[in-house]
């Protein structure tokens, strides 16, 4: 993963979770602040995502695809996130929590290969530049979530298929062009595609 400098929508998140995953990655900044470490970015993706996107459903586990350009060692960065889960305040006061999730890994569902011409840029803090926070467009995460298809998985889709600015005819292309080259058996995700066009017809 490395996106290029350009023009990608920004989000800022109003909900006290989307404020807390963006909070989440400001460990980084004895790392990047300067600099000298080049550049780290992540994309978000599960529940976290959806809640950025729809503000339903929040989630402890930070699902994302970690990157580091430069002399910061990925490993490390991954060892730095994952030490402490980060503890927030939601809107009613009670204490809650975000964990990356180390098993998560973009290849175990359905992707597009283009997603990342899609992403999303979060607002960060200005004082680290060098980390960029993105969180995949509502489209790519309801393909990402065409694989394991649990019954909240399907809740998810639905309200991002639902989302004003969601395209479904959109999602279906890219999903079907996802599902062709997607490693492993082909026929339960295409009828899992088809289900969910059904439930949001």
């Amino acid at each position: 993963m490395l996106l290029e400098p350009r023009g990608y929508p920004v989000i800022e998140p109003g909900t006290a979770l989307g404020k807390a995953l963006v909070e989440f990655f400001s460990v980084l900044e004895p790392v990047y602040a300067d600099g000298t470490m080049g550049v780290f970015q992540v994309i978000v993706f599960g529940g976290c995502a959806v809640h950025i996107h729809t503000q339903s459903r929040g989630s402890a586990d930070v699902d994302a695809e970690v990157a580091s350009h430069g002399r910061a060692d990925r490993s490390e960065i991954i060892g730095l996130l994952g030490d402490d889960a980060y503890v927030f305040f939601d809107e009613e006061g009670v204490s809650q929590m975000l964990e990356l999730d180390l098993s998560f890994n973009t290849t175990l569902g359905p992707l597009h290969e283009d997603y990342e011409d899609r992403v999303i840029r979060l607002t960060t803090q200005s004082d680290i530049p060098n980390v960029e926070v993105y969180v995949a467009s509502p489209v790519d995460v309801a393909i990402s979530k065409l694989g394991r298809f649990g019954d909240r998985d399907q809740k998810d889709i639905q309200s991002l298929l639902r989302l004003p600015f969601v395209n479904v005819n959109e999602f279906e292309r890219l999903a079907r062009e996802a599902i062709g080259y997607y490693v492993g058996n082909k026929m339960p995700v295409l009828g899992n595609l088809e289900s969910s066009l059904k439930d949001y017809q």
